[in-house]
């Protein structure tokens, strides 16, 4: 295997660390809640906490990673993940394992802002990187399925604590593979109100951020609320409704390898993206429409995910093509990633507010269909502002 390829499969690994860390927190918190008397406000926090970091600062950590260097920031954000899950591992109280959550989100949003560059970094040929970024967008849906598949075993041999020291070891031993195997980026030399002024003024890379929180806006509120939809709506056993969240999860995964290999054989970024956003409108239509029986619903669920799964693989591949150099990619990268974490927050929360307000989950149609839309603008922006590089470029 090419030594490039080698780095791109460390840091795809570093990068299934992150989603397990992610997907590991929803099977274990019943037990958690029983074992220390927790609320259910209290694990609420539990499972938020990890996003405040990306929400609140994830620009700045692109910066940062710009200022300082990619891999070395990379790096940091493992050990902070493996950190904050030895110390959620023997937390005994809720402020202790909130702060232990603190921790791991700050390293999880420093490794995945670093990601893109040391991908960016280990390929030169352009659809060999459209090839391994599309093989990147898919961490999250990839090490949470992991997660999701691998904790109720784990539960049940070593319990909760079991399960963050086994994941607190394997991010362990992706920074050691990472370190090895991948390059370091060049740093340093633009100032840091310059990296964030100049990312902010190209206008591709705001269309990129604006399109990642309207994308996880609509995935993560059906990946929310499918287990309580699940349960409540039609009497499924909480085993049933997480196999089927995991199911759902998993089928984003074809979606983001299937986009980055359009993109690497000539398909354009914003007509795959205004395709995708048009097919999950339409899935929406019917997964939330009582005429159809509970199978076909389902199944066009997975064709949601599936569909909408090429989006990540045209955003983060498009970071490296809209940043303003290669030095802008990790403060372009974290404008995106904190607009996921934006999305990741207030889409489950709006479409739980609807659904409370407007009598059932039928009428969150409109919300899902809304961010359809501006994700749909947003590739339409995104396919004027290439074309209109294409056609200033020299010939």
């Amino acid at each position: 295997m090419h030594h490039g390829w080698v780095a791109v499969w460390a840091v795809f690994l570093g990068g299934l660390a992150c989603g397990a860390y992610i997907g590991k927190v929803p099977p274990a918190l019943p037990v958690m809640r029983d074992e220390l008397g927790l609320s259910l406000v209290q694990t609420g926090f539990i499972a938020t906490m990890f996003n405040v970091v990306g929400g609140v600062a994830g620009m700045l950590v692109g910066i940062l990673c710009d200022r300082f260097g990619h891999k070395r920031l990379g790096l940091a954000g493992l050990a902070l993940m493996a950190a904050g899950g030895l110390l959620g591992a023997a937390a005994t109280t809720f402020p202790a394992l909130l702060g232990s959550r603190f921790l791991e989100g700050a390293g999880f949003i420093l490794f995945a802002v670093s990601g893109p560059a040391l991908v960016n970094a280990a390929l030169s040929d352009p659809r060999q990187r459209a090839k391994a970024f599309s093989l990147w967008s898919a961490y999250m849906p990839s090490g949470g399925s992991i997660a999701l598949l691998a904790a109720p075993a784990t539960l049940a041999l070593v319990g909760w604590r079991g399960l963050w020291l086994a994941f607190a070891l394997a991010a362990l031993a992706c920074l050691v593979f990472v370190a090895r195997a991948a390059p370091a980026p060049r740093f340093g030399g633009v100032s840091t109100l310059r990296l964030a002024a100049e990312s902010l003024q190209q206008k591709g890379s705001v269309a990129l951020a604006l399109l990642f929180a309207f994308y996880v806006a609509q995935w993560t509120s059906v990946m929310t609320w499918l287990p309580t939809f699940a349960v409540d709506e039609r009497g499924a056993s909480t085993a049933t409704a997480g196999l089927l969240t995991a199911l759902m999860v998993l089928a984003n995964i074809p979606g983001n390898l299937g986009g980055g290999w359009l993109l690497a054989r000539g398909v354009k970024r914003g007509r795959l993206i205004v395709a995708a956003c048009t097919i999950a409108a339409l899935c929406s239509c019917g997964m939330l429409t009582e005429v159809l029986p509970d199978s076909a619903r389902f199944a066009l669920v997975l064709a949601f995910s599936a569909s909408a799964g090429t989006i990540p693989a045209a955003i983060f591949s498009g970071v490296a093509v809209h940043a303003r150099s290669a030095q802008h990619i990790g403060t372009t990268n974290g404008m995106v990633m904190q607009a996921s974490q934006f999305g990741q927050f207030f889409g489950p929360i709006a479409l739980a507010w609807i659904a409370t307000r407007f009598g059932g989950w039928g009428a969150t149609l409109w919300a899902m269909l809304a961010f359809a839309a501006c994700g749909a603008a947003c590739g339409v922006a995104l396919g004027r502002i290439e074309r209109g590089r294409e056609r200033a470029a020299p010939r």
